[in-house]
């Protein structure tokens, strides 16, 4: 691995696009650019999709599915909830646990005031992996929570695209608090959408991530002293506080959103791991350099730069 100068990834598109619009969604903006003759109506039914999964997976809506199925320990669930849940539990097995929704009750413990102590942790750990469906039905073993964070972001993004796509759309890039992302088509004139991948200066890019009809996610641990992380290891249930972050792209944002929790987790290794399963390209980034899978490398799909190169996008992703 090359050094690269490293703490934190965050996108910003370099394509101007035709129009335009950022709905505040899931605690977070919502970014469509369309760069086709299209009217304004192509948004509504995108951002519709997006609102009807955040009413379904908010953690914070006390009416959502999610926060009922967690309280009743489980339930009949919507067509939507059971398509999400099946993708992610199968993306689970697949990432060997590094990756997995029912990390629920390990989450709210980091998430409280208070660092919790060992025992707590290792009881809230014994509880993931409980789920069973049958049907239309969902079953969680005692004390254990599903979580989308993130990956329901990935779910609103793929929603979104097909939206844009039934529309008639064939070139837009869809972004979701600069994680989770989906070039459908290329710009006018390019042969991709391109974003830059930054740093911790704003104004610094530290590599450039190229994008059609694929989906990526980005997923980052921010270190250093008075930082809170927010990623943890669901097979051990240990917070990660090393700075890093995963780049996937994967033919959906939900699959991409999915890969980035699981080598970030996972490690340098985990980009090897990735790449074995379903068209992932990955890569990881850390202090000491960067972990490019051979799929990225081949597809040219990110370019790191051999040191920090000043943002010049005529789009800036926030």
């Amino acid at each position: 691995m090359r050094t690269l100068v490293f703490a934190a990834a965050v996108l910003l598109a370099t394509s101007a696009a035709a129009s335009t619009q950022v709905h505040y969604v899931m605690g977070t903006f919502l970014r469509v650019d369309v760069d086709d003759d299209a009217p304004p109506a192509v948004f509504e039914e995108c951002f519709a999709r997006a609102r009807a999964l955040d009413r379904t997976f908010s953690r914070f809506d006390p009416t959502s599915e999610l926060v009922r199925l967690n309280a009743s320990a489980g339930g009949p669930v919507s067509p939507a909830f059971r398509a999400a849940l099946d993708r992610a539990l199968a993306l689970a097995r697949t990432t060997d646990g590094a990756f997995d929704p029912s990390v629920g009750a390990v989450m709210a413990l980091w998430r409280a005031p208070e660092r919790p102590d060992a025992s707590a942790i290792a009881a809230a750990r014994r509880t993931v992996g409980r789920v069973a469906v049958d049907g239309d039905r969902v079953s969680l073993g005692p004390g254990t929570a599903l979580d989308f964070d993130g990956f329901a972001k990935g779910v609103a993004v793929d929603a979104c695209v097909d939206a844009l796509r039934a529309a008639g759309v064939t070139r837009a890039l869809v972004s979701f608090g600069e994680s989770s992302l989906y070039g459908l088509g290329a710009p006018r004139g390019k042969a991709a959408w391109t974003l830059d991948v930054r740093g911790p200066d704003p104004d610094v890019a530290v590599g450039r991530l190229a994008l059609r009809d694929r989906g990526a996610a980005v997923s980052a641990v921010f270190g250093g002293a008075g930082r809170r992380a927010h990623v943890v290891d669901p097979r051990t249930g240990a917070l990660l506080h090393d700075a890093a972050a995963s780049v996937i792209v994967a033919p959906t944002a939900t699959d991409a959103e999915a890969w980035a929790k699981a080598v970030l987790v996972a490690g340098p290794a985990g980009v090897r791991d990735a790449e074995r399963h379903g068209g992932v390209e990955a890569a990881r980034l850390d202090r000491g350099g960067v972990a490019m899978g051979a799929s990225m490398r081949a597809a040219r799909s990110l370019r790191t730069f051999d040191r920090p190169h000043a943002l010049g996008g005529e789009v800036a992703l926030r």
